[in-house]
């Protein structure tokens, strides 16, 4: 799926389709912390059989789906990512359990089968949005796919999709049906106040963030939480990384491709944090979008939903890590590419989910994104 261009002020707008329902499971929320430090003692054993070869990038959306524990073997080149990623060495450790992962986008179709009890009552926050999140005509299916590549199901007789952390649990946030900076400010102080450990913002709009969205940003790391963007795609216009991925200490996430190069559908700047895959990823829709509940894209709306995933593979086994140093373990367990040390196309480099639960990394007092981006760290060194 593509990063969701959003107008910038309340002049703008995204189309986006109708509100509609789907069957409702029992309300509630999980309280920051609580279920993941609890979750932190389980040990989940899940069997992968990952032999996809690297395939040339094409034209791909957002995957996911996993139950857990499962064993699997994933249809060829569905989900390259996983294995360039070492993902299976990852969910052997952590599956997300305990995590909460917000989706502000249009909405998220719950009654999928590869979301079906993965997915927590949100709200809505603008015209026309879901109250709860939860809609079954996603207009796109652009957020049904994300909270999908996030923690999706694969427990359902399709082996071809699953999520990053299946074992985690999907905040949906509805912009509705149309949506503006001011909403998606908004959508953060909901995520944040209904206990999102993790933002995922694959969305964003060209030139700086506006006073709303800075506001918004910092009151999310006022109350811990880790805020993933997508840095922005070519084909929408988007040179430099969008708002509101440059906005310091937002974890601004780029295109790469399964040989590990840059995608060139990316944005790139000097406020590129990390990469992760964008091209060729396939994943959950509404049977209104595709007839099978698949579709395949590309973007870095998929970039930034990986990176979501893994930061919820990280608050689950690390629940002792506050979000400043969950960023830390990201940026510096990533394995570098493109120009040595820290550029514009890869940030830190392209993210690890395994170094980045397993290698010893120091300690930061603060979120080590804050400083302007010719300031972190020198040539080789994360921040």
């Amino acid at each position: 799926m593509q990063h969701r261009a959003m107008p910038r002020g309340p002049t703008g707008t995204v189309p986006r389709g109708p509100t509609g329902t789907v069957p409702r499971g029992p309300t509630g929320t999980v309280p920051r912390g609580a279920v993941r430090a609890a979750s932190a003692v389980l040990t989940l054993l899940v069997v992968f059989v990952l032999g996809e070869p690297l395939l040339a990038a094409t034209a791909v959306a957002a995957p996911v789906t996993v139950a857990v524990p499962v064993t699997v073997a994933p249809a060829q080149g569905s989900q390259w990512y996983h294995a360039v990623l070492g993902l299976a060495q990852a969910q052997r450790i952590s599956q997300g359990a305990g995590s909460v992962v917000a989706v502000i986008d249009g909405g998220v179709d719950a009654g999928h089968p590869k979301l079906q009890g993965q997915v927590l009552r949100g709200a809505g926050v603008g015209p026309g949005s879901a109250p709860d999140g939860w809609r079954d005509d996603d207009p796109d299916g652009h957020g049904t796919a994300m909270a999908g590549l996030i923690a999706g199901r694969n427990d359902n007789g399709q082996p071809e999709v699953r999520g990053i952390a299946p074992a985690a649990r999907i905040l949906p946030i509805s912009t509705g049906a149309e949506a503006d900076s001011a909403e998606v400010a908004r959508g953060i102080h909901r995520a944040v106040d209904l206990g999102a450990d993790v933002i995922n913002l694959s969305l964003g709009s060209a030139g700086a963030a506006t006073p709303d969205e800075r506001e918004a940003v910092a009151y999310a790391f006022a109350h811990d939480v880790v805020v993933v963007a997508s840095a922005g795609n070519a084909e929408n216009g988007d040179t430099e990384i969008n708002s509101p991925a440059n906005i310091p200490g937002v974890v601004a996430v780029t295109g790469s491709t399964a040989r590990g190069n840059f995608w060139r559908g990316s944005a790139r700047g000097a406020w590129a944090v990390i990469a992760a895959p964008a091209p060729g990823i396939r994943a959950p829709v509404p049977t209104r979008v595709s007839p099978d509940g698949l579709d395949t894209g590309a973007g870095t709306s998929n970039s930034a939903a990986i990176v979501s995933g893994v930061v919820a593979l990280i608050r689950s086994a690390r629940p002792d890590l506050d979000a400043p140093n969950v960023i830390k373990r990201l940026v510096y367990t990533a394995r570098d590419a493109g120009s040595p040390g820290r550029d514009v196309e890869f940030g830190f480099g392209i993210v690890d989910p395994a170094a980045a639960l397993t290698r010893p990394v120091p300690v930061v007092a603060a979120n080590p994104l804050l400083a302007a981006p010719t300031r972190w760290g020198t040539v080789g060194q994360a921040p």
